[in-house]
This record gives C-alpha cells, sequence and structure tokens, in this order.
C-alpha cells in the first residue's frame, strides 16, 4: 500500500486540542509535529477555494472541541478527512474524541489506520504506542446507561403455531386439530426498559452489569415479559488485542410466574484491528456456556454451549458491520424428548451513522439445532425435530438533542420445524423513545 505524506496542518491549533484534552503529559512528542512538512502542491483556484473550505471546516471542528461539543467537532474532523485524505492531524483528532466518547474500538482502529495508511515519524509512532496501551481507557471505565419506552403491537403473543393442523403419527391418542385459543392472536403491548454499566472503582478493569425490560400486553396478560438480568464484565488488553469475560444471571417471568434461569459465562477474544485496502477490520473468537433452568418443567433443563468466529469491518466512514458464526451444542440434564441437540448458529449486524439524522441497524440470525432422537415416538413416530430459527430487524434512531433519541422498529421470526405444533411466527412493530447516558 502506498504511505502519505503527513499533513498535521496548525502546530499551534494541535498543542491546543492537546492541553484542552489534559494530555499535557504529551507535550513532547507532539513538538515533532513540526518537523513534519506539509505536502505542498500547485495553488489553482479551485484548489485554493476547496482550501479555504478545509481550514474553514478544521477551525469550526476546533471551535466545537473548546466548547465541549464532541460529537459535532466529530462529524466535522470526519467530513474534513473525507475531503482531504492527507490531513491524518485531523484523523488523529477524531481518534481523541472517539477515545474521550468512550468508543474505544474506534479510537483504536483509526489510530491503526494512520500507522497503515501514512508515513509516521518515529515521535508519532511513539505517541499512537502510549495512547493505544494506556492513554484510552476501555468502555468499562466509563458509567453508561440507556431508558427507553414504547408502544408496539404484534402478530403473534402467544407464540401460537400458525395451522391448526398437525401431524401425528398414525395411531397417536390425539390427532384432532388444535383448538383457537390455542393458534396465534395479536395484540397491542407497551414496552420499557432500564440497562447499564457501572465501574468498580478497586478494580479498573470490571464493571457490573445490570439490566430492567418488561412488555405488557393489552389482553394477553399471560403471556406478560418480564426479563431481570445482573452480571460482571471484565475487559483488558491482551497481546495488543482485547479479551472480554462476563459472567451474567437472567430471570424471565412469563405471566407472573418465573419461566426461565439462566446462567451464562462469556468470553471473547478481538484481534488487533487491521486495514484491508480501506477497510478497518477485526477478527476474533468467542465462547458461551449458559445453563437454562425452567422452575415450571425440569425435564428441559439443560447446558448450552456455542463457539463462534467473529469479525468486525468499518465499511467506509458511516457504516460497520460484524458477523458472529459457528457451531452449537445443546446437551439436557434430564431425560429430554429428542436428547442431546446439535447444529449451527449465525448472527449478522448492520448499522449505518447519518449524523444529525439518526442511525439505522439492521440484525439478520439464524440458529438451527437437530436432535439425535425420535422427539416422542407415541405422538410423532420415527419423526426427529430439526428446528431453525430465522429473524431480521430493523430500528430507526433519530436524536432529539440531551441525550434523547426516538426510534422505530419492525421485527420478523419464523420458526420452522419438522414437527408442525412447534412452528410459528412473529411480527412486531414499536415506536418509543429512549435516553442515553
Amino acid at each position: 500500500m502506498q504511505s502519505t505524506k503527513l499533513h498535521f496542518g496548525s502546530l499551534t491549533r494541535i498543542r491546543a486540542r492537546f492541553r484542552a484534552a489534559r494530555r499535557a503529559h504529551f507535550a513532547a512528542c507532539v513538538v515533532a509535529l513540526s518537523a513534519v512538512a506539509p505536502h505542498a502542491f500547485a495553488q489553482t483556484p479551485d484548489n485554493a477555494f476547496d482550501q479555504t473550505i478545509d481550514d474553514d471546516l478544521e477551525t469550526q471542528a476546533q471551535y466545537e472541541m473548546d466548547h465541549g461539543h464532541r460529537e459535532r467537532a466529530l462529524a466535522l474532523f470526519n467530513e474534513l478527512v473525507k475531503r482531504d485524505t492527507r490531513r491524518a492531524g485531523a484523523l488523529l483528532d477524531t481518534a481523541l474524541l472517539y477515545c474521550q466518547l468512550g468508543e474505544r474500538d474506534l479510537s483504536l482502529q483509526t489510530l491503526t489506520r494512520i500507522e497503515t495508511q501514512y508515513e509516521v515519524p518515529a515521535t508519532i509512532e511513539k505517541l499512537i504506542a502510549f495512547y493505544k496501551g494506556n492513554a484510552c481507557a476501555p468502555p468499562a471505565s466509563r458509567p453508561s446507561l440507556t431508558v427507553s419506552v414504547g408502544a408496539g403491537v404484534t402478530s403473534n403473543a402467544n407464540f401460537g403455531p400458525s395451522s391448526p393442523l398437525v401431524n401425528f403419527a398414525p395411531g397417536a391418542p390425539f390427532d384432532s386439530p388444535l383448538a383457537p385459543a390455542s393458534l396465534a392472536h395479536s395484540d397491542q403491548y407497551v414496552e420499557s426498559a432500564v440497562q447499564g454499566e457501572l465501574p468498580i472503582a478497586a478494580m479498573p478493569e470490571f464493571a457490573l452489569l445490570a439490566g430492567l425490560s418488561d412488555r405488557q400486553y393489552r389482553s394477553l396478560h399471560d403471556f406478560d415479559q418480564r426479563t431481570a438480568t445482573f452480571g460482571i464484565a471484565h475487559q483488558k488488553t491482551f497481546t495488543q488485542g482485547e479479551l472480554d469475560n462476563q459472567l451474567t444471571t437472567d430471570v424471565l417471568w412469563l405471566g407472573t410466574h418465573v419461566y426461565q434461569r439462566d446462567f451464562a459465562w462469556h468470553v471473547g477474544y478481538w484481534s488487533p484491528p487491521t486495514t484491508l485496502r480501506s477497510i478497518l477490520a477485526r477478527s476474533g473468537l468467542d465462547f458461551t456456556v449458559t445453563d437454562e433452568s425452567y422452575p415450571g418443567d425440569s425435564l428441559y433443563d439443560s447446558v448450552h454451549v456455542e463457539l463462534r468466529a467473529s469479525l468486525q469491518a468499518h465499511l467506509g466512514d458511516h457504516a460497520t458491520m460484524q458477523l458472529f458464526v459457528g457451531p452449537t451444542w445443546d446437551k439436557p440434564y434430564n431425560d429430554r424428548p429428542g436428547g442431546m441437540r446439535h447444529g449451527y448458529t449465525a448472527w449478522l449486524g448492520l448499522d449505518y451513522a447519518m449524523g444529525r439524522y439518526g442511525q439505522l441497524e439492521t440484525i439478520l440470525q439464524q440458529r438451527t439445532l437437530n436432535d439425535v432422537a425420535p422427539y416422542d415416538p407415541i405422538f410423532f413416530g420415527a419423526t426427529t425435530q430439526r428446528q431453525t430459527v430465522r429473524a431480521a430487524s430493523l430500528r430507526y434512531s433519530y436524536p432529539l438533542g440531551h441525550k434523547w433519541s426516538v426510534y422505530a422498529q419492525v421485527s420478523a421470526q419464523r420458526i420452522s420445524d419438522t414437527i408442525s405444533l412447534f412452528a410459528y411466527t412473529v411480527r412486531d412493530g414499536s415506536v418509543g423513545l429512549s435516553w442515553k447516558y
């Protein structure tokens, strides 16, 4: 890849930015910027006009930084770099701003972009190395809180099958169509959620996790859902990558009764970011073990294991992609119908940030599990259950200011099953408000 000469602009402005960001201990490294000559080019009327626009963007970005408007400054610096790729100083500012906003991954990836796409002087390399290793704290070092409330409609509140006809085995003791009450029923709902992270002061790499969510239906209250989540997270730099650990416990209420309890351990590793042509990306591996228990029917208690390869990539200036795919196993503790299950899981997420015009988020998921033994020979003969869950969601968020945003979301989930009794479809649509700290 061809390197590009650094163009850092005014040394005085850069020094001021670093002082404003309380990075005075970098002063010795920043002085080295004076040795980097701007890339010279012949001035034409068009070039002069573009230069004026770029300088104005930089001035506006500096003004927003000085007045604490980091999101606005970040948008201006990103526009500046998009217009003039030689402005590595602006790119360095974006890395600093990402760090101050808690976007550690984007900060590290931007620093990696500077290292791989530009001829970086030794003093700036030291600055970047220090910033990667020490200056930008992991997200867990900042408390966070998200609150949302909304209303929506669903096509299937009771998870009822799509068809009243069930393919029972010949001679089964029950072969009548399902009663209407057992089929899918639509309903309206209101929902709310609170989730957050709290750093542990005595343990800088650890944070407490907590979340509460609630969905109340207008009519089918037996299917009201409430979930409580508690846990602890640990994150550290490991071999220049990122190592994450989480221990969480979840409780799900369906109606007024506890339906499911989970205890999960998740560990994941992300490699250092690298540049693939114009794409910043990193790969990884994660492993999750979940102990699932059902107080109402312990026959279905099991341990669920997932091992997934992962990929994260920034596509251009606005889009981010994440992919997780790998095998999965589900081992019952008791004599569950169908016995052991195995299959695969895949998850794809795409985010597109539009600045002040909001953000689009798309998620696609698929999971397939196959039983190793017939599910129930009396009712379904030799049929072995094969279940595939496919889900898709699209969410648009529009910022209102003061950390508030309004959102609209649509989703669809289809469960296909070799036993038609367990096949159903759910479609949801909702709107609401969210607040994020």
